[in-house]
């Protein structure tokens, strides 16, 4: 049983990186177990920083939660969810006040998903907490634990606590892999996808047409549900195959298929939803044209929104670039570009 010094403020600061899916994690079950494995790889630039303060007290939990310095009381219910969720592993979470603080360096609703950094900031930073008022609290791999309470909160948070490739969901193709959190696999990975570059390009700003937490639950009685999962654990071993064998054009047919297999998925739900914008399909074809005349490794992915992520080895930036700047950037919100990277460090 903890013995928590009464008077004592505790503070603790979280740092975790947006990630991008390749193969998409799209259809939950149970509390945030996914229907299929996902593999992406998070961003180097595209960061929420997190601090938290707990004062102990004997009231019932109470949280406040700032972002970007102002109150968001829309995101207490989830708070209150991963709160309530993690408390087993957390036993302080039980009474007192949490005071979340959080920020992120880029910029809110631009197409990088900020709720997995925001969760996975949150959770390592409430780990911490924890250590501090019990350093032998915990019996279980921090690594795992840490990224088991992020995927609580959101489930591709659980990519988020960890750098460079990362794989969630079972899969037979990797021994350790798990639903309850992700786990890094840049050790089965070629070094040529270590250099990758992510150019995000904002095609509308602001919240998406449907939540993510309604598009999984549109899965559940999807027609399309059960060929779907077959489609992803097929993917995943083919990605895993082209990550192995440094095989862009392999991966460039896995990312894309998931992409666009994605927006199928919405627009074939009940309701239905299109996510995508008349500038999104521009992007792709323009991608698509220069691809094919200047035939260098270059690909594209999308979230569950009408932005795209352009991504391409940094070898290749010099040429990139400029076809980014001139034929692209002009298609974007406000002409809205954010150029990233894989983080492997």
């Amino acid at each position: 049983m903890d013995v928590i010094n009464k008077n004592k403020l505790f503070r603790a600061e979280g740092v975790a990186p947006s990630n991008i899916a390749i193969v998409k994690y799209w259809g939950k079950q149970g509390i945030q177990e996914p229907l299929n494995p996902s593999i992406s790889f998070t961003l180097s630039k595209a960061v929420t920083n997190t601090t938290i303060k707990y004062q102990w007290s004997k009231l019932p939990l109470e949280i406040n939660f700032l972002f970007e310095g102002k109150r968001k009381d829309s995101f207490l219910p989830k708070l209150n969810t991963l709160t309530e969720r993690i408390g087993s592993f957390l036993p302080f979470l039980k009474s007192g006040t949490l005071s979340i603080e959080s920020a992120n360096t880029f910029p809110h609703s631009s197409g990088i998903a900020s709720s997995a950094s925001s969760m996975a900031s949150i959770a390592m930073a409430l780990y911490q907490i924890q250590k501090n008022i019990n350093a032998d609290a915990f019996t279980q791999n921090e690594d795992k634990l840490i990224s088991e309470m992020a995927r609580l909160g959101s489930g591709s948070a659980c990519r988020s606590t960890m750098k460079g490739w990362v794989l969630w969901g079972d899969t037979p193709h990797i021994s350790n892999s798990s639903k309850h959190y992700g786990i890094e696999i840049n050790n089965v990975v070629h070094p040529d996808f270590n250099e990758l570059q992510d150019t995000i390009l904002v095609i509308r700003k602001g919240a998406k047409a449907v939540s993510s937490t309604v598009g999984h639950q549109l899965m559940e009685n999807h027609p399309y549900r059960e060929g779907r999962i077959k489609q992803a654990n097929r993917n995943t071993e083919l990605l895993l195959n082209a990550l192995r064998h440094g095989d862009f054009n392999a991966f460039a047919c896995v990312c894309e298929e998931e992409a666009l297999s994605l927006h199928g998925l919405m627009m074939s739900s009940t309701p239905a939803y299109t996510l995508m914008a008349p500038e999104s399909l521009r992007v792709i074809k323009r991608i698509h044209k220069f691809r094919d005349h200047h035939h260098i490794p270059i690909t594209f992915t999308l979230d569950a929104g009408p932005n795209v992520h352009l991504i391409y080895p940094g070898s290749q930036s010099k040429i990139v670039h400029p076809f980014i700047e001139e034929h692209l950037r002009p298609l974007c919100d406000n002409e809205e570009v954010i150029y990233d990277q894989i983080s492997i460090q």
